[in-house]
C-alpha cells in the first residue's frame, strides 16, 4: 500500500497540472487615417480583453515613442511584452502584451 502511495505522489510531483484558460484578444492598428478619437474608442473596447496587440504606422514622425507610451498606458508592465521594429516592406511598429486591468480603488 505504501508503494502505491509513493508512486502516486511521485507521479503528481513529476507531472504538474496547470489550468488552461481561453484568453480574449484586442487588436488596435493606429494608421494615418485614424483620428485620436477613433483610437480612444478602440482602446475603450479593450477593457474586457486579456491580451493586447498594438500596431503604429511609421508615417507618424514619433511612431516609436507613441508605441512606447501606449504600452506604458495599456499593458501590464509586470508581464512579458514583445515588440518589433518595422522591417523591409512592413511599415508598422508592433507590440503584444497582456492588457492592464484598470481597477478603481
Amino acid at each position: 500500500m505504501t508503494k502505491i502511495f509513493k508512486l502516486i505522489i511521485l507521479f503528481f510531483s513529476i507531472v504538474s497540472v496547470n489550468s488552461v484558460y481561453a484568453a480574449n484578444w484586442c487588436k488596435v492598428v493606429y494608421n494615418k487615417q485614424m483620428s485620436e478619437g477613433q483610437l480612444q474608442t478602440h482602446l475603450s473596447k479593450c477593457k474586457n480583453s486579456d491580451n493586447f496587440f498594438l500596431a503604429v504606422h511609421t508615417s507618424y514622425q514619433n511612431a516609436g515613442h507613441l508605441l512606447n507610451s501606449l504600452i506604458a498606458e495599456n499593458c501590464d508592465l509586470r508581464r512579458e511584452i514583445v515588440s518589433t521594429r518595422p522591417r523591409q516592406g512592413d511599415p508598422y511598429f508592433t507590440a503584444v502584451c497582456e492588457f492592464r486591468r484598470h481597477n478603481i480603488r
